[in-house]
């Protein structure tokens, strides 16, 4: 009769050290995702605060901000730098009237705004719109 091995109770050196490969890799990959996540809540709360600050800007043009060809710029609280250029922008027409003139004109609006992230490196947003005002008749021959 043989004798029968005593049969072996808990896990060996090599399934502990396959289980904590496998915790290890599983917990750098938790890490990652939380890593990623958090940056791209910072990205996200960032280009909130630039449309705000784009938005609140370009409500500005045509009440406290005249609409002219030219440029101005400025900053804002936050130390973000804006500079808005305003051309004339022309529609072509090309319908059987002739047109000496329109009753409005339209420009062309570029809100550019810059800011610095984490220091060392310069980000830009640029936003456009068109806005038309009442054509000045008087500077017409």
């Amino acid at each position: 009769m043989m004798h029968r091995r005593a049969q072996q109770q808990g896990f060996t050196l090599i399934e502990i050290i396959a289980a904590f490969t496998i915790l290890a890799m599983t917990f750098m990959v938790v890490l990652e995702i939380l890593s990623n996540s958090s940056a791209n809540t910072i990205k996200s709360s960032e280009r909130t605060e630039i449309a705000l600050e784009a938005n609140s800007k370009l409500a500005e043009i045509g009440t406290t901000i005249p609409i002219e060809e030219g440029s101005v710029s400025g900053d804002f609280e936050n130390g973000h730098r804006w500079d808005i250029r305003m051309v004339p922008y022309e529609i072509s027409y090309e319908g059987d009237t002739v047109m000496d003139f329109a009753p409005i004109e339209l420009f062309h609006i570029t809100l550019t705004i810059r800011w610095d992230y984490g220091g060392y490196q310069e980000r830009v947003a640029e936003f456009n719109s068109l806005r038309a005002v009442a054509a000045d008749f008087a500077e017409r021959p």
